[in-house]
């Protein structure tokens, strides 16, 4: 039985749509929910790096600010259907992340945006590395934008 839901989100229109289902699942199962947003550093190159970008602190700050936002956002969504949960902003690389904190669920709920084509070939997709390679399974949820 599913006793420990991994959330996933990264702010967007899918990602909630995934959130909504996982914590209607979480609601009927009387399951924890780990809700996390996963804040991909930026890497400094010769292009985008602290002493070539005057900005380049305010940006991160500008990005650890959206990722604090969806959580607010995703745990809104939690309280209003009574589900327990904690949340977590963490850094690093959005698979990655997700896949270590698999480990200690029991189902991962994410959505996936429906890029097909070259969108998704450009784009890479962190759905698609998640169910690939997850030790636990994985609820995809598609969204369409109508």
């Amino acid at each position: 039985m599913y006793r420990t839901l991994l959330l996933p989100t990264d702010g967007s229109e899918a990602a909630e749509r995934g959130l909504r289902e996982g914590l209607d699942l979480a609601q009927a199962l009387r399951a924890q929910v780990s809700l996390v947003y996963v804040l991909e550093p930026l890497r400094p190159n010769l292009l985008l790096g602290r002493e070539t970008v005057p900005y380049y602190e305010q940006l991160l700050e500008d990005l650890r600010q959206e990722g604090l936002r969806a959580l607010d956002r995703a745990t809104r969504l939690a309280q209003e259907r009574g589900v327990e949960f904690s949340a977590h902003l963490l850094e690093g690389r959005p698979a990655e992340v997700i896949l270590r904190l698999a480990e200690d669920h029991d189902l991962v709920v994410m959505a996936t945006h429906g890029r097909t084509g070259l969108d998704r070939l450009l784009l890479g997709s962190v759905t698609l590395e998640v169910v690939r390679k997850s030790p636990k399974p994985v609820l995809v949820v598609p969204y369409r934008r109508a």
